[in-house]
């Protein structure tokens, strides 16, 4: 965290600036067994917790801001996983983005865990019950937004006066929170993970995250059109598809095949080339369990799973494109072309060359 978030080690002035006033979030239902309810008293929060370590005795730095108040305190780690575990999942009356700036964490959604590395978030809509769990040294950031205040914020798009603010109306993310302003109820929720060549993405995070929670610190005139421009940031970095895939997961769908759905849609991005090593980095699981998770599903292993989108990339270039063979088998890192022309005609009954031919002619 020295490098990455300065602003939670700049401890004392922060005490210098919040107060210790009563908290945005009202709590209901605090005894039940079942669940927590979450009212938000304000259009948005901003909370930040930062875990130092994985023993009982580290601490946890909490500190929440919206635009009319703020709070600090600090509690062990232990004290932390035991209201985890004490008390039951909650769930919220506004729309909760969860964002792991460093680290990862464990976040149980309806009962199963999903596990969420530094650069990933999700979308928590107003119908999951959800907790967080820390194991290790970690920052996040929950972005609470209330209904009313999400839908100023896109309505504000449909009279924009840029061609490209109107965007943001055609990603998943503006369909996902559509929905649930319009017909609250469905359990679902976004998940986010980094596109291979977005590699700074918890940088990205860290740094919208730390304007914004210096704006709120310390606001002065013009900061009410900041923090709405550093939302709208955050929000179409996300519904990128340069930067994100953004896959829309509904209650039916099991921690395995969404972890299948992460490795198939990294794959397909980088035409079957990521290694287990890489692939481990990226999503935080072993490679041993990559693999048994793609067997799983498809009886094959990790590398020839991977092989199907590299040779599906390479007879997409021989239908469509002009390059010549060598330089196909170059782009996709074969340096062996006999092997690349034996696997090719394993799976397509046909040499390149002559899947070429066959393809023009078709043309």
């Amino acid at each position: 965290m020295e490098k990455n978030a300065s602003f939670v080690n700049n401890t004392s002035d922060m005490q210098k600036v919040l107060d210790s006033g009563d908290s945005s979030i009202n709590v209901r239902n605090g005894d039940s067994a079942f669940s927590r309810f979450y009212h938000m008293n304000v259009p948005f929060q901003l909370t930040l917790e930062y875990c130092s370590g994985s023993q009982a005795e580290d601490y946890v730095n909490v500190v929440t801001l919206s635009f009319d108040r703020g709070m600090m305190y600090q509690e062990s780690l232990a004290m932390k996983n035991y209201s985890y575990t004490k008390h039951a999942p909650h769930f919220h009356d506004f729309l909760e983005f969860v964002i792991v700036l460093e680290g990862a964490i464990v976040q149980t959604i309806e009962g199963r865990d999903y596990l969420y590395p530094a650069g990933s978030c999700c979308l928590i809509n107003r119908n999951l019950r959800h907790m967080e769990h820390y194991q290790s040294q970690c920052c996040v950031l929950f972005i609470g937004l209330s209904p009313e205040f999400v839908t100023e914020l896109f309505s504000s798009a449909q009279s924009a006066l840029f061609a490209d603010e109107k965007k943001i109306c055609d990603s998943a993310l503006y369909h996902f929170i559509a929905t649930d302003l319009e017909i609250p109820g469905e359990r679902a929720y976004l998940d986010f993970i980094p596109a291979c060549q977005n590699h700074q993405s918890a940088a990205r995070l860290h740094s919208m995250a730390e304007h914004m929670m210096q704006t709120l610190l310390y606001p002065a005139f013009g900061a009410t059109h900041q923090i709405c421009g550093l939302l709208c940031a955050f929000l179409s970095d996300l519904s990128s598809q340069e930067h994100y895939h953004c896959t829309n997961v509904r209650l039916d769908t099991n921690s395995d095949f969404l972890l299948f759905s992460r490795i198939t849609r990294l794959f397909e991005e980088s035409d079957g080339r990521m290694t287990r090593a890489e692939m481990e980095q990226r999503l935080h699981y072993s490679g041993d369990y990559l693999n048994r998770i793609v067997n799983k599903f498809t009886d094959m292993c990790f590398f020839d799973y991977g092989m199907t989108f590299c040779l599906k990339k390479a007879a997409q270039c021989l239908a469509e494109t002009a390059e010549s063979i060598s330089a196909i088998t170059a782009r996709l890192k074969f340096t062996n072309r006999t092997h690349f022309y034996s696997l090719f005609k394993e799976k397509y009954g046909v040499t390149p060359k002559e899947y070429r031919k066959l393809h023009s002619a078709q043309r």
